[in-house]
């Protein structure tokens, strides 16, 4: 067995050591944020439905959303099974007491949201190195949104967990040629698919750059592993008959996210009557294509023809930003989805400057992500092989969830789970440009490494 140089030891004992105080500050910040930030409605708008779900598992073993209390508990599956369940076991955890469930489920998102930090930082340093993968770290660590959302009754920590944990099983399986490895991503990637199904088809994605790079059978392991979560829950579906099913969701998103107004008057239905007016369209039109998917989906086809450059755009280029922005548009606002009073990034003024910066930084990070992304996989499909598979793999799927938000729903709330692999991308940019400019720089006649090397001349 080699025995590591002392001083490779001590560097990887001095990185080992940032990561592990990286982390303890996202633990940290979470924890302040969560225990002190005041949430009037801690179950609020979609929340309300997740819990809906969790107390019918609970109290009937039915997933089902029919109002709890009711005589009749009619199965579903309108909505993937993976938060429910766990805010099911943080309601057991609380002795079915909806308060101490809530508790346990807020306190179980921070420990998860911490974790994305160690995960990030590993997952980064596979491709970009020690000290970019530990900045990487510090952005997940305070990023506003990746904060306040592990004090929020929504899917996106848990989702964003599993993304975080399947990409760096994919990268360290392939890397070492480990089926086991393989098979875990895989696995993590089937848990994030019961929790929101828009990721199903990115382990397929993945697979033909694994097989570009000639990984044809870690390919097949990660397709076998990734398929069996999504089989389970497509054959109990089988056996349910309901109105409510995961097809209809992904209508009503498609439908919705079809017209340029529907968010923005979602909020404000209840006050404004042409924003209730436009709400009540697109619910419409969304159940005309549910009973009639032929005739539906012709009318809106000719509704986008009354204006198509307008909805060129909308597709093309709005959408694919408004996913990557800033304010949450369906919810309070800024960073939060339920009203909130007392926080942590208004309270203190260093987070409060942090966020101030981080939201003006954020046009530019989307950019330099979007970039290293379509980099990527423009190299991909030139046939160019990559050292690492890293950067391929969150090229894939950051290109893959924009597309996917673009033909469904698309505003910040839904690119909170997806965060760090563009905060992992964008820094792959820079990383790429302070590369060539070191290499720039070392040709000048008066850099230090230039001088070294020149022979000295006695006078």
């Amino acid at each position: 067995m080699a025995v590591a140089p002392a001083g490779g030891q001590e560097h990887r004992s001095r990185f080992a050591l940032a990561a592990g105080l990286i982390t303890l500050f996202g633990l940290a910040l979470r924890l302040l944020y969560v225990l002190t930030a005041r949430v009037d409605q801690p179950i609020y708008g979609d929340g309300l439905q997740y819990m809906v779900y969790a107390w019918n598992l609970l109290n009937h073993g039915v997933f089902s959303c029919s109002p709890a209390g009711s005589s009749i508990v009619v199965p579903d599956s309108y909505r993937g099974p993976g938060y429910p369940l766990f805010l099911a076991a943080a309601l057991g955890l609380g002795g079915g007491d909806v308060d101490a469930g809530v508790r346990y489920a807020r306190l179980g998102q921070v420990f998860l949201g911490a974790a994305g930090v160690p995960l990030t930082i590993a997952l980064a340093r596979q491709w970009i190195g020690n000290h970019w993968a530990l900045l990487a770290g510090v952005l997940v660590a305070c990023w506003p949104h990746l904060v306040t959302f592990c004090g929020t009754l929504m899917s996106e920590t848990l989702l964003g967990f599993f993304i975080l944990l399947g990409l760096w099983f994919l990268c360290v399986g392939e890397r070492r040629g480990s089926k086991t490895h393989m098979a875990a991503g895989g696995v993590a990637f089937g848990c994030a698919y019961l929790v929101n199904a828009i990721v199903l088809f990115f382990p397929v994605l993945v697979s033909f750059a694994l097989v570009r790079r000639g990984r044809a059978t870690l390919a097949a392991v990660l397709m076998a592993a990734a398929v069996a979560a999504p089989a389970i829950w497509g054959w109990r579906n089988l056996h349910v008959v309901s109105a409510e099913t995961e097809f209809n969701h992904a209508i009503d998103a498609f439908v919705w996210g079809s017209s340029p107004v529907y968010m923005p008057a979602f909020n404000s239905r209840w006050v404004d009557p042409d924003a209730k007016r436009i709400v009540e369209f697109q619910k419409e039109e969304a159940n005309r294509v549910r009973a009639d998917p032929v005739g539906g989906f012709a009318r809106i086809v000719e509704r986008m023809g009354q204006d198509p450059l307008a909805y060129l755009s909308w597709y093309l280029l709005e959408k694919p930003f408004a996913l990557w922005d800033w304010p949450i548009v369906i919810g309070n606002g800024d960073i939060y989805y339920p009203p909130t009073h007392d926080s942590a990034f208004e309270r203190i003024a260093a987070l409060r400057g942090i966020k101030i910066a981080l939201q003006w930084l954020n046009p530019l990070l989307f950019g330099l992500a979007l970039w290293s992304a379509l980099r990527f996989l423009g190299r991909l499909l030139a046939g160019q092989r990559e050292p690492s598979l890293t950067p391929v793999a969150l090229a894939i799927f950051m290109l893959y969830v924009t597309a996917m938000h673009a033909i469904l729903q698309a505003e910040p709330r839904y690119s909170i789970p997806y965060r760090p692999v563009e905060i992992i991308l964008a820094l792959g940019t820079l990383a790429a440009l302070a590369g060539v400019a070191r290499r720039r720089s070392s040709r000048w006649p008066g850099h230090p490494a230039r001088v070294s090397a020149e022979p000295r001349r006695l006078p």
